[in-house]
């Protein structure tokens, strides 16, 4: 199962969004009010969402410039497979267009079930996240 968010449009340089998204420390901004427990050491980053369960996540790709993925870190306890993609796309010197993909594979087909339905607003509302702030990034 795939998704996507709208796309939006970052008010910086897709360099200095990529650079933002390559810091874990920079997340806690982007992510749902439902997410609690934050903690990063800047490499990856841990969190609990509201009646769900911790979360551990890595760098999984980091295509300067066009792409950063995030997947569960190697030993956390993921219920699914799955990696967060944020795409940039650089449109002049000064702005980019952004759009965060959530890539599922496989797992646990109930979860799957409950996930879908939230996970296209979840998306939109990072993007939303990375367009309110990216004029001061």
């Amino acid at each position: 199962m795939n998704a996507e968010s709208k796309k939006v449009t970052a008010q910086c340089s897709a360099e200095r969004l990529y650079n933002f998204a390559c810091d874990f420390r920079n997340f806690q901004r982007l992510l749902p009010p439902q997410v609690e427990d934050f903690q990063t050491d800047g490499m990856t980053c841990s969190f609990k969402v509201a009646g769900f369960m911790q979360l551990t996540l890595q760098y999984a790709e980091r295509s300067p410039y066009t792409t950063v993925a995030i997947s569960p870190a190697a030993g956390s306890n993921s219920p699914l497979p799955f990696r967060l993609v944020l795409q940039m796309t650089p449109v002049d010197e000064s702005s980019c267009e952004a759009m965060v993909k959530a890539e599922i594979e496989g797992g646990n087909p109930m979860m799957t079930m409950m996930i879908k339905p939230k996970l296209r607003p979840a998306l939109d509302k990072i993007a939303e996240q990375i367009q309110y702030y990216s004029s001061g990034i």
